[in-house]
């Protein structure tokens, strides 16, 4: 400050910009550098108008601001001091000085975060649905045409439940298109949140929750942040070996029981019918809830897809989770957890202690969009596209079958196919795929207790050709094995 030349990129010169901003910035490393003491009277703000080829009033508007800040103070007729420094709280003692004096106290540590993939060409391990298959317009449209109609109001905060008109098309739609008819819905930020709310409003520390194995890590992270413990039951080629669970329950107090009953996640099997009726009948003679993640239901191939376990008359205890995220796109975080009202009352309640509101213009427009038609048109016109992507993955997994061990489940639905790679180790050959672009899901990061030589290959947002060549450098990584 003083008769320093001026800063030329202190301000900016384009119009859009406030400029006080960028004085004040300048003036405030002044002030920081230490080359005015406190008291010390600045220049007059004509001189600093000078300096920083601003006019006077920008000049002064900067320096309110630093008053405002504290690190000035303006005196009538005289200008702008340096103000002295504020009172800090007396230096610790040498011994008092260790870093964890200064840390976070963590009482529930979430485990490590997930593995950086790094630079990904061809995306297999997630079965996500592929955004440009979107029609664009159209949810261009029903965006126009909420804030045409709603003007400002579009953009407040949805209800905590959710955007009314979002509630009613959703359960509307699950009633015609999943046969299943809820007392209740509550909108969540995908159906992840909708697990991680039911793990902390019905469970507690030490709980046994029994899951799918291989299963749903992620779900397996929110029953444990909410202190309970994970106790795998086998999954099988007719899905969750009722069996096995009827045994554990003889053994343990079990609290929950969490299933992805169509297309199991990640093994894309069909939890059959039989094990449905054994499954609800065995659960509700202990009086153990079910939490049904019902993820992709329409995605689903060959004949029509089973109804949910919900749907069943015998079914009062099961909670639903379910999500538009894998029907419209990974960025639409709209999911839903559904069941009676008594319960999704306590969920609402236990919401609001993290979640206020939801994303208001996304859900209205998602409501606009749904009740035009346009959503299940989309999901029409996708499950036709995935399905021929499934049908070409096939192809090119039969074409690697030739050439190295590999045994695959055709699904019947899901964006997603399990192979078994039987004579390879099945890490070393996924983290080989990655460093060359190809990301895929090992089955032993799926998995609590049984050994797995499986891998989930996703095919839904990538084209026939790029899978095609995700499995060519698959399979020469595996022949170099």
């Amino acid at each position: 400050m003083g008769s320093s030349p001026k800063p030329r990129s202190a301000v900016s010169r384009d119009g859009r910009r406030t400029r006080w901003v960028p004085v004040a910035q300048a003036l405030r490393r002044a002030l920081a550098s230490g080359s005015r003491v406190a008291g010390e009277l600045l220049p007059s703000t004509r001189e600093l108008a000078s300096t920083y080829g601003v006019h006077r009033q920008t000049i002064m508007v900067a320096l309110d601001a630093l008053c405002a800040e504290g690190l000035l103070c303006a005196e009538p007729r005289r200008g702008y001091r340096v103000a002295p420094p504020e009172p800090g709280p007396p230096a610790p003692r040498h011994e008092e000085r260790s870093a964890t004096h200064y840390q976070f106290r963590v009482v529930r540590e979430p485990g490590p975060p997930p593995a950086a993939l790094g630079q990904v060409r061809y995306p297999l391990h997630a079965a996500t649905p592929d955004p440009a298959l979107l029609p664009l317009r159209e949810l261009r449209a029903s965006y126009a045409h909420v804030l045409a109609r709603h003007g400002t109001s579009a953009l407040h905060a949805a209800d905590a439940d959710g955007n009314p008109a979002l509630v009613r098309e959703l359960l509307a739609y699950l009633r015609r298109a999943r046969a299943v008819q809820f007392e209740r819905l509550l909108v969540t930020c995908g159906s992840q949140e909708g697990i991680a709310l039911a793990a902390h409003t019905l469970l507690g520390p030490g709980d046994v929750v029994a899951v799918e194995d291989p299963g749903y890590f992620p779900a397996w992270r929110a029953f444990r942040a909410a202190g309970a413990e994970v106790v795998p039951v086998p999954v099988d080629a007719r899905g969750l070996h009722v069996g096995a669970l009827e045994r554990l329950l003889r053994r343990r107090r079990v609290r929950l029981v969490y299933v992805t009953p169509n297309h199991q996640y990640p093994t894309t099997v069909t939890l059959s019918a039989p094990r449905r009726r054994a499954l609800l009948d065995l659960t509700l003679a202990h009086g153990v809830p079910i939490l049904e993640d019902d993820y992709d239901h329409e995605y689903h191939y060959r004949g029509e897809p089973q109804p949910p376990l919900a749907a069943s008359a015998s079914a009062p205890h099961v909670l639903y989770v379910a999500s538009l995220s894998k029907l419209v796109a990974p960025g639409v975080r709209v999911g839903m957890v559904c069941g009676s009202g008594e319960l999704l009352d306590v969920l609402a309640r236990q919401r609001q202690s993290t979640v206020r509101a939801g994303d208001g213009v996304t859900q209205a427009a998602l409501a606009d969009w749904i009740a035009e038609g346009g959503f299940e048109r989309h999901v029409r016109r996708a499950r036709r596209a995935y399905a021929e992507r499934r049908d070409a993955a096939l192809e090119s997994l039969a074409r690697a079958a030739r050439k190295v061990p590999l045994e695959v489940t055709p699904p019947d639905g899901g964006l997603a196919v399990w192979t078994l790679w039987p004579r390879h180790p099945i890490v070393e050959l996924a983290r080989r795929a990655l460093v060359r672009g190809v990301a895929v899901l090992p089955g032993p990061l799926a998995t609590l207790e049984a050994s797995s030589a499986g891998m989930r290959l996703a095919y839904g947002r990538v084209s026939p050709a790029q899978f095609s060549a995700a499995v060519s450098i698959l399979v020469d990584e595996a022949k170099r094995m």
